[in-house]
């Protein structure tokens, strides 16, 4: 990769001489270069990169940020300063990375997932080695491979503490191999050509520590079965050519092999023969290890004996290797004499030698290694000891004496020639593989052509050419696997790290903990200091002792004695006299020598003078002038000389204990536990100024301080950091939980430590104006940490269970957070925030009556600016300002900063995946109140009507107060009603009502009933849980459907007929189709029952009701798929878990399921509108959505939607624990085992939420645990749970509490740890005033809600709460007298709604005074509100201690009893504990019976079959790594089977997408344009008619006599009805073609006033220059359009059309004239013949689309492509549905005219 360079100067930055300066536009430049270019403006510069006019500070390019990241990004870059004007010393990098990005993108998909691949035995039985380094295994798909080990990394059961991800150890192993090795990898694994086996990539054995590559494992022949073929001369031939076709392949990718063995020849299962690369590598190395043992104790260097038992070695193997390359091998093992050199080299001819040697070992079989070791042993060696060259006579002889006549006789005779010259010594003379591939094919074959002539001039490739055999693998004869303490392929240890390269093989998971680290014990007590020195490191303790260390071994080497106190505090001064320093809890200083040896004794010490108040020495500091500072217990800090002790002076001004000091630059630091910190000047000890006074009344105690240069980090009790630069408070934020009792700083990283265990690891960036700090990662520790020591690139620890941590290796982040987009998009958005962070302070200074009317200002001038030409994105940062101090000042809730990051993503029109809990419907406010200030419209989509009433309602006050309108669109709403919400500013509403909505305002045929903002209804649109919406409902369209009262008694009858009809035997099923067949013996059941010959007879059908009934019987079951209530069958949304009440099953499915439980048929219907989610929003032109889980499904929204997903950093980390997955092989085992968990956590206390997929199953589970006695409450879609809903959600999380839900406790609501406060006291209040209003009771009653009820803790509330209460039931018991308590339940809820909300915008004293004003008129309201407020703080008093108490307890725990078709499911389930930071845990529980390993008909008895292996209990759970990822794969498979579905219903839906926005644009131009436009279609519409009707009865090649004119003149007079019945009723045919005969023969014709001989003249009713203009554009389309075709009567076409057309709209227009009707109503009559034809068609192509769809797919079977066929048959569907309108309409319009009283039914339905 290349630096960055300055776009002017074209300089490299480096951070010092040329840094870079980020201008306003985004693009950078150096300083220099913004510093000499000219400014025409004052304050202005153009930017060099993109030429646009940006802001430049007065103060020079110094002012503007640099642009760290692109410096970080380049690791040459050095000396990295992280605010200009610092200068460390040294600052060693703690996150460091050891590979650059092109690196990991060569190798990311070089490396095959760690799950890939099964190992399963040794290859022994291929090769005759037993220190074979292969193994056999099987991928995925249970194709077999072959792995051959090539290095080696630290495996998993090291006792490191750290603990590396499979991806980083492959990553570092590749990284520490040499260059040469990986280059050999790389063009292996890039090899795909024909003849050579496959390689797959690299695969890493996690248990021993090896690096594989993974091949394709073919079958091999043993030797036995290669002398088989000695008769098979011409199966050899093939053999032998498709062997030199392969080995030509490899030559044209740089592989030469220089050996092979009979091992390396595999065959497919074609018997086809392939050349084996991992056999190749695996022949290589066994050379290298014969000639190792033949030589080994052999003298050097070798003669011709010593080479004949080489010989003799690679014989007996079966290798054949060229002599060149065996001369190089022994020259690397320094086996040749001296100064000799081979004059032959390594070369593509090389290959020859051992193809010619092995055709011969298949040919002779075993007499060919016998005849070998025969030649080898009769040749003499004497005399051949001179050189090399004498030695190839060795060879030479073998050759000569290889019986070759005797066995190659007949038509091989004649490559005995062609083999000899292959053994020839020089390579340059042996014939290359192209002519032995030709000799060999002239044996086996006859060719007429020369079909591989290409051979002949082979291209070899620009790739590095190498030999296969002399390669680095080869030589890698044993990899072991390596022990930890080993020195790792990119790692170094301890002191040795290079800065380039990190500690480990990889970047380790800073979160989980796992770093390397020294553990040194030795103390007696808690660790209180740590200092570092002259080579040792000092720790001090409360044992009264100091230890000294060795930072080479981190042994102990001295311990100094002496404090009669606790030892508080230590530091190391470096000088000519290198000393410690101490102080102790009894004011006791020591000084102690650090120079060798070290002394027993102190140098010197002195002690405080004590008091009463005296508490010790807390802190130490020394200054450059030989000054020691002590931080005292007495509030004071105190200067001694170090010399001899002496007192030099006191500074006082703490109010409590001086906790911690610091000097720095010429200043000292002192914290207190007042909360302050000073600073003195060291020169005079004066005080210059003090810092945290700015909060007076709230103190919290310093406890540590960090500084450097300019910046000054102080750590509080309560675990807040703040951060000064020169004495400005730039950042504070808490950053644990707990006291942080020590905390080091240096560079740009940020360490801390205290009471939660664990120490934070931060990044500090940023500039003169703002300072980041970025949560890096955590060490979690074994103890509170009470010191921190950062030196030299280490972390040193000291904790307070004794010990002390060393050498905690540098921390590395993940490589992943370098190439993920997602990170660097994220890192944009932080400048967002902080414009945002910088605009707060203007506003919060404001009173809320200021802020009211300011805010409301911001609004009006927000559209100014917009309206005079800026951009949303000019005004991003103040909206957003001015949204968080809106929410702040109405619902007391502020945006954190990563809600503002979540925020701009939803408005750049991307999805926002932030976790449950993270406040999205907070977000969605900044993004929709930006947006809808254009006035255009903003949609809030949820996906239910009580989620868009909550929003509307609660976020609804945000943007009201900003003085933006807030609608709300819900079920049951009037037209009236819905259009007023849509024309607000912003809409709130589910994506059900919207696309009905849409659908019905397509359907209506008045423009007063269309409720959207046409003819722009969409604008922008926000999306709760998007992937609900897009992916989980984009199986299901929306459809409108009107009723048909046909067949309604067929499916009682099918019905009857499916119960007769016995599965397997009568039909078969597809669950993962949900489709049924029946047999034959089924049909003739069915049509013997039916008393039909023929069920498929289309004058009596009966094949649809009976598939339906069958369905119905097998794939939707009652309490699954739905309910029966009141009659009627009611679908349970699969998804939710919801009732949908409204929605039905189509094409007959609904009926045949109440056919099935006996209740009474409804209509069949018939679809009328449609429209899939998909179609819906894909109509807005920006469309954003949010959601908890979205990342796994990325790549969907990405090609369906051009959509990107965007992870939104939490605000909190997430600690929840994820249990592994326990598998059973019975369902009954698992519903035990659930049982016996919720059991357990029942014990414990803890809430607990079981997740399971249907009603079904929730009631099963809910008897289980009554029978033993466990309370709980049950959440489905049964009306008398469901209507309980958000009192069981908002209990679910409090101690003790039990809930069994299905999917509807999913989404859409939190569960708050110790209950939600609101909802209870929302309960309370219910409890004690519905009862007055209403005799109304809750139909449905919950038997154990009682039990449930007495396990919760009673909540107390106060006696003011109890008198308020008591005072609001009065007065709603005096309001229900007087209404006699004839209010529904409804009507007394909504009362109290109306209550609580006036609660929320009146404070207590504001109701209280309107209780007084309204006293006697019974102000029920303000009482109820004034009694929920003070119910509400005991509520939340009362659930934050019992929610403490359930984090103490491990918080909520969900147990789900299922995997669901997608993860993301599951994630959700998972998703509701651990919300915001909480604990939590979750345990999946599944079976192998359970429905979705069912219903995809996945093979599950290989788990069975597994488990009753590991178990003989078959209910006993299974939670081992194999099963479960099987399983899990399974899960997978069916999130890629739906998916397909999804994908091909957009497919499909694509094609109807078009024409429904060509038909639905052309209604909503009817109905909301011009009258005229109505006329206009007429016009177009008759014109139109006649051109089919004369272009299909004319042809413009001949004469008119051949015309079919007779039918022309039907047709044309069957279309106007009675209107041209006297004109044109006495036209004949003959008169016709008269006329056109004339008419081409006439030299000239007036077109403005067009007649036709002997033909009527048309009325003259183009009378006026708007209708004269139509005619003459009507002519100018005519001779234009390519309707008529080419000919030499294609003008008399033209004429004919134009004549006819003029005449039909003539006397359409003469009779309108006539009627005397007004324009108004002939313009309506018009509209209303257009839509009513329209909408007819439309509807029946609807309907012929759908049967198409189901239709195509038979096509495939022909070979065909179903969505082309789709696609063609669409298209025609809909050209002959436009023609069949506009006829109609024609049609239909002038018969109305021509007989206005018979055609009135025509329009009044």
């Amino acid at each position: 990769m290349e630096e960055p360079e300055c776009p002017v100067c074209l300089q490299s930055y480096d951070g010092e001489s040329t840094v870079p300066r980020v201008l306003a536009c985004g693009h950078t430049a150096c300083e220099e270069c913004l510093t000499n270019l000219p400014k025409k403006f004052p304050d202005t510069i153009r930017c060099p990169a993109c030429t646009v006019l940006v802001k430049f500070p007065p103060q020079g390019p110094s002012a503007l940020p640099k642009n760290i990241d692109l410096l970080r990004l380049f690791p040459s870059i050095s000396k990295l300063k992280l605010e200009p004007g610092r200068n460390f010393e040294k600052v060693v990098e703690f996150v460091t990375r050891s590979w650059s990005d092109d690196f990991y993108a060569t190798w990311k998909d070089r490396i095959l997932v760690h799950d890939a691949v099964s190992v399963e035995i040794r290859e022994s039985e291929s090769s005759d080695f037993d220190s074979s380094s292969r193994l056999c295994g099987s991928l995925r798909d249970d194709s077999k491979v072959s792995l051959l080990r090539v290095a080696s990394f630290e495996h998993g059961d090291c006792d490191s503490v750290l603990k590396y991800s499979y991806v980083q150890r492959m990553m570092s192993c590749l990284w520490g191999m040499r260059e040469e090795e990986r280059d050999e990898l790389d063009a292996i694994i890039s090899v795909k050509q024909r003849g050579v086996s496959k390689v797959f990539g690299l695969w890493g054995d996690l248990k021993n520590g090896v690096l594989y590559l993974v091949g394709e494992k073919l079958i091999g022949f043993s030797l036995e079965e290669f002398d088989s073929l000695e008769d098979e001369t011409l199966r050899l031939g093939i053999i032998g050519m498709q062997i030199c076709e392969a080995l030509l392949n490899l030559h044209k990718e740089g592989l030469i092999t220089g050996c092979l063995s009979v091992s390396c020849v595999k065959f497919d299962e074609y018997e086809n023969a392939y050349v084996d690369l991992i056999e190749l590598i695996e022949t290589g190395r066994n050379v290298y290890r014969i000639i190792a043992e033949e030589t080994s104790s052999l003298r050097k260097p070798v003669g011709a004996s010593e080479m004949g038992l080489i010989f003799v070695g690679l014989q007996q193997k079966g290798i054949f290797i060229s002599s060149e390359v065996l001369f190089e091998f022994l020259k690397e093992q320094n086996m040749l004499i001296k100064n000799t050199s081979s004059k032959s080299f390594v070369s593509h001819n090389s290959d020859v030698w051992p193809v010619c040697f092995l055709l011969l070992k298949l040919r002779l079989g075993k007499r060919c290694t016998e005849e070998f070791i025969e030649s080898v042993n009769c040749v003499d060696g004497k005399g051949c000891e001179e050189g090399i060259e004498d030695i190839l006579v060795l060879y030479t002889g073998i050759t000569e004496k290889l019986s070759l006549e005797s066995e190659l006789q007949g038509k091989f005779k004649s490559m005995v020639e062609i083999l000899r010259q292959c053994c020839c010594l020089d390579p340059q003379a042996r014939p290359v593989l192209t002519d032995l591939w030709k000799c060999i094919r002239e044996l086996v074959m006859k060719p007429r052509f020369n079909s591989m002539s290409r051979l002949h001039k082979t291209i070899y490739g620009k790739r590095k050419q190498f030999c296969l055999a002399q390669s680095e693998l080869c030589r890698l004869v044993e990899v072991e696997s390596k022990e930890v303490d080993k020195e790792l392929p990119g790692m170094k240890i301890g002191d040795e790290a290079e800065e380039g390269k990190v500690d480990i093989d990889f970047p380790g998971r800073v979160s989980e903990g796992k770093v390397r680290s020294k553990d040194m014990r030795g103390h007696q007590d808690s660790v209180t200091g740590l200092a570092v020195g002259g080579g040792f490191l000092f720790s001090s303790s409360y044992d009264r002792t100091i230890l000294i260390w060795s930072l080479k071994d981190f042994s102990h080497v001295h311990t100094f004695k002496g404090h009669q106190d606790k030892v508080m505090a230590l530091i190391h001064i470096e000088g000519t006299e290198p000393v410690c320093v101490s102080g102790d809890g009894g004011g006791g200083i020591f000084v102690w020598s650090t120079t060798f040896p070290l002394e027993e004794q102190p140098l010197r010490k002195w002690y405080e003078p004590k008091d009463w108040r005296y508490t010790g020495i807390h802190a130490l500091a020394y200054s450059e002038y030989g000054h020691v500072y002590t931080g005292s217990g007495d509030n004071t800090i105190k200067a001694w000389s170090l010399q001899d002790g002496s007192l030099l002076c006191t500074m006082s001004g703490h109010k409590s204990v001086v906790s911690t000091l610091v000097v720095v630059n010429g200043v000292l630091y002192s914290g207190s536990w007042d909360g302050t910190v000073r600073l003195w000047s060291l020169s005079d000890n004066s005080l210059l100024t003090v810092l945290g006074e700015e909060t007076p009344g709230i103190v919290r105690s310093i406890l540590s301080l960090a500084a450097d240069d300019q910046t000054l980090v102080a750590a509080y009790q309560n675990g807040d950091i703040q951060i000064w630069r020169d004495d400005t408070l730039m950042k504070s934020m808490k950053i644990q939980n707990g006291a942080i009792l020590s905390i080091a700083v240096n560079g740009k990283w940020l360490f801390t430590g205290g009471w939660d265990k664990t120490i934070n690891v931060q990044e500090l960036s940023g500039d003169e104006i703002s300072v980041n700090c970025a949560h890096v990662g955590s060490i979690p520790g074994s103890s509170v940490i009470t010191s921190l020591l950062y030196w030299e690139g280490k972390l040193f620890a000291g904790f307070a269970d004794k010990t002390i941590k060393g050498n905690l290796g540098r921390l590395k982040r993940n490589v992943q957070d370098f190439t993920s987009m997602n990170y660097w998009v994220v890192r944009d958005y932080y400048r967002l925030v902080e414009s945002v962070n910088s605009l707060e302070p203007q506003i919060q200074s404001l009173s809320d009556e200021q802020v009211k009317l300011s805010l409301k200002a911001k609004t009006a001038e927000f559209r100014e600016r917009l309206a005079r030409g800026e951009s949303l994105a000019d005004m991003q940062a103040e909206a957003f300002a001015v949204v968080r101090e809106a929410a702040k000042r109405t619902i007391g809730m502020r945006h954190f900063d990563v809600q503002i990051i979540g925020g701009g993503v939803l408005h750049d029109g991307s999805i926002a995946e932030m976790k449950t809990g993270e406040g999205k419907t907070l977000v969605s406010t900044l993004a929709a109140y930006l947006n809808a200030l254009t006035g255009e419209g903003v949609h809030v989509v949820t996906v239910n009507d009580y989620l868009a009433q909550r929003d509307a309602e609660w976020m609804g006050r945000v943007h009201r107060f900003l003085g933006l309108s807030v609608g709300l669109i819900q079920r049951g709403m009037k037209a009236e009603e819905r259009k007023f919400n849509y024309s607000c500013d912003i809409t709130y509403t589910n994506n059900s009502e919207l696309g009905f909505d849409y659908l019905r305002d397509n359907l209506t045929s008045n423009r007063e009933q269309l409720v959207m903002r046409w003819p722009k209804p969409f604008h922008f649109a926000i999306v709760d849980e998007v992937d609900s919406v897009l992916i989980d409902e984009g199986r299901n369209p929306l459809l409108i459907s009107g009723e048909a009262n046909e067949n309604a008694a067929r499916y009682p009858v099918a019905a009857k007929v499916a119960e007769l009809l016995v599965k397997d035997s009568h039909y078969k099923v597809e669950l993962k189709e949900n489709s049924v067949e029946l047999t034959e013996e089924g049909i003739s059941l069915a049509e013997m029952a039916l008393e039909t010959g023929d069920l498929w007879d289309e004058n009596d059908p009966w094949a649809r009701f009976v598939m339906n009934a069958l369905k119905a019987k097998e794939f939707y079951k009652r309490d699954v798929q739905y309910i029966v209530r009141d009659g009627k069958a009611l679908i349970i949304n699969e998804l939710t878990g919801r009732v949908e009440d409204k929605r039905r099953w189509s094409e007959g499915v609904h009926q045949a399921v109440e056919a099935k439980e006996g209740l009474e048929i409804q209509a069949d219907s018939i679809v009328v509108a449609q429209i899939t989610y998909q179609s819906l929003f894909k109509l807005y032109p920006k469309l954003s959505g949010m959601t908890g889980t979205a990342k796994t499904e990325e790549k969907e929204f990405l090609k369906m939607f051009q959509i990107p997903v965007i992870e939104v950093p939490t605000n909190l980390s997430n600690i929840r624990i994820d249990l592994p997955i326990q598998a059973f092989a019975t369902a009954r085992g698992k519903w035990e085992h659930v049982r016996r968990e919720v059991e357990d956590m029942f014990g414990q206390g803890r809430p607990v939420l079981v997740g399971t997929t249907s009603v079904e199953n929730s009631e099963y589970l809910s008897e289980l645990l009554k029978e033993w006695g466990i309370p709980h409450n049950v959440l489905n879609a049964r009306p008398k749970y469901a209507a309980r809903e958000a009192d069981f959600i908002a209990q679910a999380g409090r101690k003790y509490a039990i809930t069994i839900s299905t999917n509807m406790a999913g989404r859409g609501t939190d569960i708050i740890l110790g209950g939600n406060p609101k909802m209870l006291a929302r309960e309370i209040i219910e409890d004690s005033i519905l009862s007055y209003l209403t005799s109304e009771v809750l139909a449905d009653n919950i038997d154990d809600d009682e039990l449930s009820q007495k396990v919760l803790s009673k909540i107390k509330v106060g006696p003011s709460s109890l008198a308020l209460l008591a005072r609001a039931s009065l007065m709603a018991k005096y309001v229900g007298k007087s209404e006699s308590k004839s209010w529904t339940r409804k009507k007394a809820k909504s009362v109290v709604t109306e209550s609580l909300e006036k609660s929320q915008t009146m404070d207590p004293m504001e109701l209280q005074n309107l209780i007084n004003e309204q006293s006697e008129m019974y102000p029920l309201g303000p009482a109820i509100a004034l009694a929920y407020l003070s119910v509400l703080k005991d509520c939340e008093a009362h659930c934050l201690h019992e929610g403490s108490e359930v984090k103490r307890l491990g918080g909520l725990h969900v147990i789900g009893t299922s995997l669901h078709e997608s993860r993301r499911i599951d994630n959700q389930l998972r998703g509701r504990a651990g919300r915001q930071g909480d604990p939590g845990s979750t345990r999946f529980m599944i079976s192998l019976q359970d429905e979705m390993f069912q219903k995809f008909n996945f093979d599950t008895e290989w788990a069975v079959r597994l488990i009753s292996k590991i178990t003989n209990d078959e209910d006993l759970p299974i939670e081992g790594d194999t099963i479960v990822k099987q399983l899990l794969a399974l899960q997978i498979n069916a999130e890629k089977y739906f998916f397909g579905i999804r994908k091909s219903l957009v497919e499909f839906d694509e094609v109807l997408e078009v024409q429904r926005k060509h038909v639905y644009d052309l209604r909503q131009l009817l109905l909301t344009g011009e009258n005229e436009s109505c006329s206009q279609h007429i016009f177009q519409y008759m014109q139109a008619v006649v051109d089919e009707i004369v272009v299909g009865n004319s042809n413009p090649q001949k004469h008119p006599r051949y015309w079919s004119l007779a039918k022309l003149l039907k047709e044309f007079m069957a279309i106007s009805g009675n209107l041209l019945d006297e004109s044109f009723s006495g036209i004949t045919e003959e008169t016709m073609l008269q006329s056109l005969e004339n008419l081409h023969e006439g030299s000239s014709i007036e077109m403005e006033d067009l007649s036709l001989p002997h033909l009527p003249k048309p009325p003259n009713a183009f009378r006026g220059i708007r209708r004269k203009n139509s005619s003459l554009r009507r002519w100018l389309d005519i001779c234009s359009d390519n309707l008529t075709g080419s000919g030499s009567y294609r003008t008399l076409i033209n004429l004919l059309r134009k004549f006819l057309g003029d005449y039909l709209i003539a006397s359409y227009l003469n009779v309108v004239q006539e009627s005397g009707f007004d324009d108004g109503y002939i313009k309506e009559i018009e509209r209303a013949v257009l839509l009513k034809t329209l909408d007819c068609y439309w509807r029946d192509h609807l309907v012929n689309m759908n049967k198409l769809s189901s239709a195509v797919n038979v096509r495939s079977f022909a070979h065909r492509n179903p969505l082309e066929e789709y696609k063609i048959d669409g298209c025609r569907f809909f050209i002959s549905m436009l023609s069949a309108t506009r006829r109609l309409t024609v049609e239909s319009i002038l018969q109305y005219w021509s007989s206005p009283m018979e055609s009135q039914e025509l329009f009044i339905s």
